[in-house]
């Protein structure tokens, strides 16, 4: 007979369902940049498109959120390596010192602009209504 499902070595043993993805993320220490290709509640699959580190990761942050995860390495294969979590933080709050580096470097992420500086960008779309036309509406025809 055929080889029962739970017996099959493709067989996925994941206990939460993955979640492709294509965010980007670093890898601490050493701020390396990865792309993280499947997520799950208890792990990530990271793409390396240069050298994978040496030392094992022990924070993978989702750049985009400034989510920080406590991971450890479950696998290596080629240009890609498994983590498994152990923990979350955060980057948004205050953080321990082990995170520091981490938190340190997303925050400088992008440059923060005050309101008139942000107002005077060329990426902000001007309007030609009037502000009083915008706070008391429609004004019907004549």
């Amino acid at each position: 007979m055929g080889q029962s499902a739970e017996l099959s070595p493709d067989r996925d043993r994941r206990a939460t369902e993955r979640i492709p993805t294509s965010l980007r993320g670093k890898v601490f220490p050493g701020a390396v940049d990865c792309v993280i290709t499947d997520f799950t509640k208890q792990g990530a699959r990271l793409r390396f498109d240069g050298a994978i580190p040496d030392e094992d990761p022990r924070v993978m942050v989702v750049w985009s959120s400034g989510q920080a995860f406590i991971a450890e390495t479950r696998w290596r294969y080629g240009r890609e390596i498994g983590v498994r979590f152990t923990g979350s933080r955060d980057l948004r709050r205050p953080a321990p010192e082990f995170l520091a580096e981490a938190q340190a470097l997303w925050r400088k992420r992008r440059p923060r602009l005050r309101r008139k500086a942000l107002i005077a960008s060329p990426v902000i779309l001007r309007s030609t209504r009037r502000r009083s036309q915008r706070l008391s509406g429609p004004q019907p025809p004549l």
